[in-house]
């Protein structure tokens, strides 16, 4: 079922999840760098702590050109800043560049809920090896041989 047809159904739509595309911005090169530094530091998946003179260096950049990258991407909410340290990427940079990702979560948000049947609760059924393995040995009388 595609996320449309949940769609239909009030459900979520994975477009609400896109930006303007990323050439209309008109980024720096400096700020595409920074913005890929902190992409692939993970950045997008939770607020990492950053050391502008490594993104420098790392970016062949100087330490003001960070700074400057930084407090653009953070105006155009790219980047989320909590606190002077730690940087988050936003989401939605992520799911434009991968559509097909942003599609599979609409998806999956757009879905009915999995809910457990009244077999689900009851007792789990044993395999035949599970079962003989519960089955109990019995003691076999001593025979003495002719």
């Amino acid at each position: 079922m595609s996320a449309a047809t949940y769609t239909h159904h009030g459900g979520f739509d994975p477009d609400d999840l896109s930006m303007p595309p990323i050439y209309t911005l008109n980024l720096s090169a400096g700020q595409r760098s920074v913005l890929e530094w902190l992409t692939t530091r993970g950045a997008v998946f939770d607020t990492i702590t950053v050391d502008v003179e490594e993104i420098a260096q790392d970016c062949g950049t100087s330490v003001s050109t960070v700074y400057d990258s930084l407090a653009r991407l953070e105006g155009l909410q790219l980047v989320d800043n909590p606190d002077p340290t730690r940087y988050r990427v936003n989401p939605r940079y992520f799911f434009s560049a991968n559509p097909e990702i942003r599609r599979l979560v609409g998806e999956a948000l757009g879905a009915p809920q999995i809910t457990p049947d009244a077999r689900a609760a009851g007792p789990r059924k044993l395999g035949n090896t599970a079962a003989r393995r519960r089955r109990t040995i019995k003691a076999v009388p001593d025979q003495e041989q002719p």
